[in-house]
């Protein structure tokens, strides 16, 4: 039985359709992983510049209540923690009512079930450095140095009333009016959350292993978005001693899950200035939180 041209053409046509089939499949294959982590890749970022502007508010936050409270670590870690809590609202642990709750925590005391949770308290506690650049502590001098008074308590005070008729010659670079200006840093080890992209930027790091420093990207050519953040905060650390380095900031000092060894910590910081409304104090009052008053760890006062 012979084959007319109608049944070639339509074996011909079948044939194509089947060629067509599978180009299709295979630019489905090489397209939808890249389109996966761009859009996991833009959430990711939004999610960074969401903390960065969180952290910008915070950091104002923590500058103002730290004005009234005698730019003490306890008066800037309160503003911190309220200023933070916006980014944990959503947490099924910190819901409604809860929010204020962790407010209250921070303020009041430190909370015994912080440990396992990602809260504001917590994330101060554990990934965030406070650097206090003004008043420094040379300005706390009692003597003919610096603008330091004993008050009431025994505690060294730099003076904040009737600062118009104070005698305004200079101590270690500033005069009174200066030195009650409060101007803090702030550095947060921010978790990268997205699945997938935060191990792909976390690890970029491990994929070529041909040079020994972030700072020999000149000569070896391959820069990597992991270490551009971990050395840019690690230069940082060696040129002021007093910002954190990515080790040290993203620990977790004990108290949280550390972020160094999955390199899922991105470093975030801010600054504010404002005018002090109350003495600054060389030592904190609050004794729950007097130890870590420039402790050099949560807190760093150059």
């Amino acid at each position: 039985m012979s084959r007319t041209a109608n049944d070639c053409s339509s074996v011909t046509v079948k044939m194509g359709s089947a060629k067509l089939n599978g180009q299709a499949m295979a630019e489905f294959v090489i397209v939808v992983p890249v389109l996966i982590l761009l859009i996991f890749g833009a959430m990711q970022v939004a999610l960074i510049f969401s903390a960065k502007t969180t952290l910008n508010y915070a950091t104002f936050q923590a500058a103002r209540i730290g004005a009234v409270n005698h730019a003490t670590y306890s008066g800037i870690r309160k503003g911190l923690i309220r200023g933070l809590a916006p980014l944990f609202t959503s947490s099924n642990t910190r819901r409604g009512p809860q929010v204020a709750q962790d407010i209250a925590a921070g303020i009041n005391s430190d909370k015994s079930d912080s440990g396992t949770k990602r809260d504001a308290l917590s994330e101060v506690d554990a990934f965030v450095r406070i650097v206090r650049v003004s008043p420094g502590i040379d300005m706390f001098g009692t003597s003919a140095s610096g603008f330091g008074e004993l008050n009431a308590d025994g505690i060294v005070e730099i003076p904040n009333s009737q600062l118009m008729y104070r005698d305004a010659s200079v101590k270690t670079g500033v005069n009174i009016q200066d030195a009650n200006l409060l101007k803090i840093r702030v550095q947060y080890c921010y978790k990268l959350m997205v699945p997938l992209v935060n191990k792909i930027i976390g690890s970029l790091s491990e994929l070529n292993n041909t040079r020994v420093s972030y700072q020999d990207y000149e000569t070896v050519g391959d820069p990597r978005f992991a270490d551009a953040n971990r050395y840019s905060a690690n230069e940082a650390a060696d040129s002021t001693k007093s910002l954190a380095s990515y080790d040290e900031l993203c620990s977790g000092r004990g108290l949280l899950t550390g972020r160094v060894e999955d390199n899922t910590g991105f470093i975030i910081s801010a600054e504010a200035i404002v005018r002090m409304q109350s003495p600054a104090y060389e030592e904190d009052d609050n004794e729950a939180l007097a130890k870590f008053m420039c402790d050099g760890d949560r807190m760093s006062c150059p």
